[in-house]
Parts: structure tokens; sequence; C-alpha cells
């Protein structure tokens, strides 16, 4: 099945948004300083559209549950721009959008979060809202596995299982997974 060009630009900033507002909930959830650079972008761009669903969908246990709704909402977009309004693929790719949006966020943190690390040389608030969003993620690992002289491996643990866990989906559900995110 041939895709259109504007399929696959809509359908990569769909994933864009979903990865924003994956980082939205996960700021919350590390409880990352309001006033943090990155944390003011995240909610400016978020907030006009999770603002009017808030009243129906309230945040629970510090999971902004409406953020969870637009990313199941634009994954079941994404499968009518691709399949037409097929409901139970509508359902499945926004189930799976959530699970692929999630773990490329976490790799993406976790990237730019070592990446930073290399160059970090003062009190930037960038880079320590990064260290606050990949630190309850790495510190089991680092138990684990402990730093070797300077290098930490834990994010490439993580990112290990995350890539292990990527080619296990794309193996069971193929096409599908691919599309979600």
């Amino acid at each position: 099945m041939e895709l259109s060009q504007t399929a696959l630009f809509v359908g990569s900033i769909i994933n864009l948004y979903a990865l924003v507002l994956v980082l939205r909930i996960w700021l919350q959830l590390a409880r990352v300083d309001y006033y943090n650079p990155l944390s003011q972008f995240v909610v400016k761009i978020t907030e006009p559209v999770l603002k009017p669903i808030r009243k129906i969908m309230p945040i629970v246990k510090n999971i902004d549950t409406s953020a969870v709704l637009v990313i199941f909402i634009l994954g079941a977009l994404k499968s009518v721009l691709y399949f037409g309004l097929a409901i139970d693929v509508m359902i499945l790719l926004g189930l799976l959008s959530i699970l692929k949006a999630t773990g490329m966020t976490i790799f993406y943190v976790l990237f730019i979060g070592a990446i930073s690390s290399w160059f970090n040389r003062g009190n930037n608030p960038t880079f320590y809202a990064f260290y606050q969003l990949s630190e309850p993620l790495l510190r089991p690992v680092r138990k684990i596995l402990p730093t070797i002289g300077v290098i930490d491996f834990s994010p490439m643990v993580i990112v290990f299982i995350l890539l292990f866990i990527n080619n296990l989906m794309i193996d069971m559900l193929q096409g599908l997974w691919v599309i979600a995110g």
C-alpha cells in the first residue's frame, strides 16, 4: 500500500506531538520545576489542547489523563489516515501509539541527557530537567551495574531494553507497530 506524502507528513507531526504529550506527563510525574524553560515550553505547546479536555478527564495520581486520551485519539486518527475507518484498527493503533510514544520519549530523553552530560559545564536548567527525568529510570540500573571509572553504562542498558522491546513488537505486530510511531 503506497502512502501519500501528505499522510506521511501528517503522521510525523502526530508522532512529534505525541512525544511532547508524553514528555508533559513525565515532567509532572518527575516533579520537574514548573518554571524550568523546558517545562514552560511543553506546557505552552500542550495546554491549549489539554485544557478543555481536562474538564472531563482530571489528573489522577499525578498522571494527566487528558494527555493520555489525546495520545490515544491521535493514534486512532493516524489509523484513519492509513487504513480508513476500521474501528478495531483505530482502537489498537490508539493503544499502540501510547506505548510507542512513551518508549520513544524515554529514548530521546536518555539520549539528550547523555549527550548533554558531555557538555554541561554549569547550571543549565534544561539539562537539570533532563537529569530529573532520567534519574528515576537510571537509578535501579546503577544499583545493579555501577559506573566504571567515569563511564555510566545505565543509559545504554535501558536503550538496549527499549530496542529489544521495539524489535519484539515489530516481530509481533509488524506494520501496525511501525505505523503506531
